[in-house]
């Protein structure tokens, strides 16, 4: 009798061990942790917000700086234009008018599919030939050197988005003559700036100086300057040059 009651209290220690055995207890999370995540995550941002705004000012500085070598050098660029029909020969237009057609050539002959700028070109390029049967040779010579500029803003935009350059201001050895197809907006600065000079009147006269991508640098008739889009404008050319 002693012996199974020795036997059935060892058994009730077991059991009584076994229900007292404590439950392992997860440490809790710190609660500061997830505030100090948090405003590691606001410096991030705030450090990347100084960083773009730093490079939006530099963006600014270096486009009015653009802006300012080009005004200073369009008066350089109508004096020589000037001086070359001074001094324009019927070699010298025939010769430039070559050089146009050859770049012509090489630019329908090249991979570029841009049928509306080879067409404006190529509107140049008659103007050129035009004037030259009249004896102009000094407007032959600046319709066939706005030929080749024309190009090459072409086979340049062409090449850069290909290569995907950062893009930088070109200014025209001669100043191109448009007109607005349609209405159009004026702009401050070029790659869709939102801040406007001023609205444009359809066949507008304007004069391009220079180019940045699609965008080209125009002054109008009222001596305003800003940007307008290349598929806006299309080439002018005078009654008196055909």
């Amino acid at each position: 009798m002693l012996c199974g009651t020795v036997i059935a209290l060892s058994g009730l220690n077991i059991t009584g061990c076994t229900l007292l055995k404590p439950v392992p207890v997860v440490a809790p999370i710190p609660p500061n942790e997830p505030c100090e995540a948090q405003q590691r995550e606001i410096e991030r941002l705030q450090q990347l917000l100084a960083e773009k705004e730093v490079l939006i000012r530099n963006l600014n500085v270096r486009q009015q700086g653009q802006a300012k070598a080009l005004q200073e050098t369009t008066s350089q660029v109508t004096r020589d234009q000037v001086r070359s029909r001074r001094l324009a020969t019927q070699p010298g237009a025939a010769s430039s008018i070559a050089e146009a057609e050859v770049a012509m050539a090489s630019l329908k002959s090249s991979q570029i599919t841009a049928p509306e700028q080879i067409l404006q070109a190529q509107r140049l390029l008659g103007a050129a030939t035009a004037s030259y049967a009249k004896g102009n040779y000094g407007i032959a010579m600046d319709h066939a050197a706005q030929t080749r500029e024309f190009i090459e803003m072409v086979r340049d935009n062409h090449t850069r988005k290909a290569s995907d350059q950062r893009l930088a201001m070109v200014s025209f050895s001669i100043p191109v003559p448009l007109r607005a197809k349609s209405n159009i907006n004026l702009r401050r600065e070029p790659l869709g700036s939102v801040i406007k000079f001023g609205a444009l009147k359809k066949d507008s006269a304007l004069t391009a100086h220079a180019y940045l991508g699609d965008w080209l640098h125009v002054q109008t008739s009222d001596e305003r300057s800003g940007w307008v889009l290349n598929t806006l404008v299309e080439v002018r050319v005078s009654n008196s040059d055909h």
